[in-house]
């Protein structure tokens, strides 16, 4: 089950990183009014933050659990 939940938040991270980079490229067009892609790929950023932290809980619990 926790291989499974690991897996399911790096396939979530993946496709954070992903549309991280989309924004960025609307960001970085120029002529393009980046305001909401700014909005946007902080909160993604955040998100791809909140999941790196579970996943090293994740493994955290994984090492806990295999010293029993």
């Amino acid at each position: 089950m926790a291989d499974d939940h690991l897996h399911e938040l790096e396939s979530a991270r993946i496709v954070l990183v992903s549309k991280r980079q989309a924004l960025a490229q609307t960001i970085a067009t120029p002529g393009e009014n980046p305001d909401a892609a700014i909005k946007a790929i902080i909160e993604v950023q955040q998100a791809i933050d909140v999941i790196d932290h579970a996943m090293e809980e994740q493994q955290e619990a994984d090492e806990l659990e295999g010293d029993e």
